[in-house]
């Protein structure tokens, strides 16, 4: 678009009585540069390439077939023609009716129901300010209209226009009023006719899909079924492609395609899905309707949204000792492992006012199942506010841009591909006085997808941290035990100086601490480690007990009847028991006056490698390594001690 000073002038010539029913009604070559102003195409997203736009509407009493039709130029100095656009096959205008091809984008907007299309190559429709005529070209290549821009080269920020429509001469558009374009409409941004045609959003969800892919597509009745011609673009990058479709139909019937290296594949749908029809041996989406319409996204081969991983979790309007805005953060969690938690946003519905679109991003990364991700808009002031609750949060995003601004009357919106996926509160509703309401306080989901709040304004008196008020947001407080239940193998213990592993069952699960303090109520009947090994010492019943470290006071206990313990293990040893060989490279025999019936075996440190009955008056050493080991001996009414030495 290069800005050359030329005298106003207009050329148009209309060609071959055939095509006298079309005519150019409104032509945009220079968008405004001035931020949105520019934004003909209505993608929120200013393009001096992609929001030219050439307006056609059709002046006859029959429908007018463009398909195959040429958008090209022509060099007013070397007279070489270059094509910009070809029109889709099936495309037809319909008596009365307008058409509006624009240079490229996602066009959103109803365009007063004319047909809205966009062309998707790398330079758009190449509209220069001056030095060349633009020309309509039938599928035969013969010239069927022109329009000269470089007599209108006078760099207007604004589109050329008929004045009447229709029949008048070309102005600048706000000579006639304060708009500077109007593609579909008439100047003052009525239909051309009220015909049925209209304008229908199709969207797709690719995020999961697992193949990778270059572009997807629409194919169906409105386009013979065309693999290709119809695009969806991503303009977000978040995984939703979209694309507006005119047409006629009261129903339609299509599939979307991906398009992976030269290979184009189709949706598989599922028989009997409520989305489809059976149609020419296969399944396809049908979707009947009456006026324009958007549908909801809706994942690839699926009837349905996919699948929602990311859950709001809570809100929050504390009132810190920082002041103003440091409080107010919002909660979710992820219900699944997110690959890109990008496809997620935020956004919050101010005083009633209804939805405002998704506001804040979730910035590109991975997450776990599970992961607490918390947005703020100050994380210096929460983090001194939430104190060692702070670190319950895995991913704390800083909200710079101010999005996270809600009151405690505003409800927030969860999005995923840009799509309400959840709210709290009600977006059209002011909620002061509301069940819903946490004005200086938070509110929080708890299991079951129940939703509980802080009494209102229950942070305002926070000297320090939250846990000065009485309202401590429920991620920070502690879950504590209730129960503790102590259960081992055996309810009883019958070797001398045997050992029994107990064992402590806390709930509830979700407890923030599950550690046990054990003990037991006589030291000289038994000892127990911290880990709950419970060791004999001398006969008798004792009792265990495993009390909870959360200062929650719960407790458990369990007893243990102890029997078979003498008061020294060197009892009778000379008498009762002879070893040998010693040392020992395999086995260790026994001779004793009574029949041996037990025997432990420990390494240098007191840890038990084996037990048992001996065979044949026969210990099995052959397994151990070389060093020093000690055996102890049991009959009915003796016990012994030995040391060994392993070669």
């Amino acid at each position: 678009m290069r800005r050359i000073y030329l005298s106003l002038l207009f050329t148009i010539c209309l060609l071959t009585s055939s095509s006298g029913q079309l005519i150019i009604n409104e032509v945009l070559y220079d968008p405004s540069n001035s931020g949105l102003l520019g934004d003909a195409n209505g993608d929120s997203i200013y393009s001096q390439a992609q929001d030219e736009f050439i307006e056609f509407v059709n002046t006859g009493n029959t429908s007018f077939d463009i398909g195959g039709y040429q958008i090209a130029d022509s060099s007013i100095t070397t007279n070489a023609i270059t094509v910009h656009y070809v029109f889709p096959n099936g495309i037809s205008i319909p008596a009365g009716g307008a058409l509006v091809v624009f240079g490229g984008g996602t066009p959103r907007g109803l365009f007063g129901g004319a047909i809205v299309l966009a062309d998707t190559g790398v330079d758009g429709l190449s509209m220069n300010n001056s030095g060349e005529v633009i020309l309509l070209r039938n599928a035969t290549a013969n010239v069927v209209l022109r329009f000269n821009s470089d007599a209108l080269s006078n760099n207007p920020d604004e589109s050329y226009t008929r004045n009447p429509d229709l029949i008048g001469d070309f102005v600048q558009h706000a000579g006639i009023n304060t708009r500077r374009f109007s593609p579909g409409t008439k100047v003052n941004g009525t239909s051309f006719i009220t015909s049925s045609v209209k304008q229908v959003m199709l969207k797709i969800d690719m995020n999961e899909l697992s193949t990778s892919f270059d572009s997807v597509y629409v194919s169906g009745n409105f386009n013979q079924w065309c693999n290709n011609c119809n695009a969806l673009t991503d303009i977000d990058r978040d995984g939703l492609f979209e694309t507006n479709v005119a047409t006629q139909l009261d129903t339609l019937k299509y599939l979307f395609v991906y398009k992976s290296g030269s290979n184009y594949t189709e949706e598989s749908l599922a028989s009997g899905s409520p989305c489809t029809q059976v149609y020419e041996g296969k399944n396809v989406r049908t979707l009947a309707f009456k006026l324009d319409t958007a549908i909801t996204s809706v994942c690839f081969s699926s009837c349905s949204s996919c699948s929602n991983k990311l859950s709001l979790q809570g809100v929050t309007d504390f009132v810190t000792p920082m002041g103003g805005v440091s409080g107010k953060g919002i909660h979710v969690r992820a219900t699944a492992a997110i690959a890109d938690l990008s496809i997620y946003g935020l956004g919050v519905a101010n005083n009633g006012g209804g939805t405002d679109g998704q506001e804040f991003r979730f910035p590109k990364t991975t997450v776990v199942a599970g992961a607490e991700i918390f947005v703020v808009r100050d994380s210096t002031a929460m983090k001194a506010y939430l104190a060692g609750c702070w670190n319950k949060f895995n991913h704390v995003f800083v909200d710079a841009l101010g999005a996270v601004n809600q009151n405690g009357d505003d409800a927030i919106e969860l999005f995923k591909v840009g799509e309400v996926a959840e709210t709290y509160g009600n977006a059209n509703e002011d909620g002061t006085g509301k069940p819903w309401e946490y004005t200086g306080s938070w509110a929080y989901k708890v299991s079951g997808g129940s939703w509980i709040n802080g009494a209102l304004n229950c942070t305002d008196s926070t000297k320090t941290t939250i846990y000065d008020t009485e309202c401590i947001y429920p991620i920070c407080a502690d879950v504590l035990v209730s129960e503790i239940t102590v259960s081992s193998p055996s309810t009883s213990i019958t070797i001398n100086g045997g050992t029994l592993q107990m064992t402590a069952t806390v709930l509830p699960s979700t407890a923030s601490n599950k550690n046990v303090t054990w003990s037991v109520d006589s030291s000289s009947l038994a000892s127990i480690s911290s880990s709950g090994l419970l060791t004999a010492k001398a006969n008798g019943v004792v009792t265990v007990k495993a009390i909870a470290n959360d200062g929650s006071g719960v407790s458990g206990i369990k007893q243990i009847t102890i029997s078979g313990q003498t008061s020294s293990l060197q009892e009778n040893v000379n008498n009762a028991f002879v070893l040998y060989p010693n040392p020992v490279s395999d086995r260790i025999f026994i001779t004793s006056e009574f029949d041996v019936t037990h025997f432990e075996v420990f390494d240098f440190n007191g840890k038990k490698l084996a037990e048992g009955k001996p065979l044949q008056n026969e210990v099995e050493m052959n397994g151990l390594s070389s060093g020093v080991y000690f055996i102890n001996l049991y009959t009915s009414n003796s016990t012994g001690r030995f040391k060994v030495i392993k070669q």
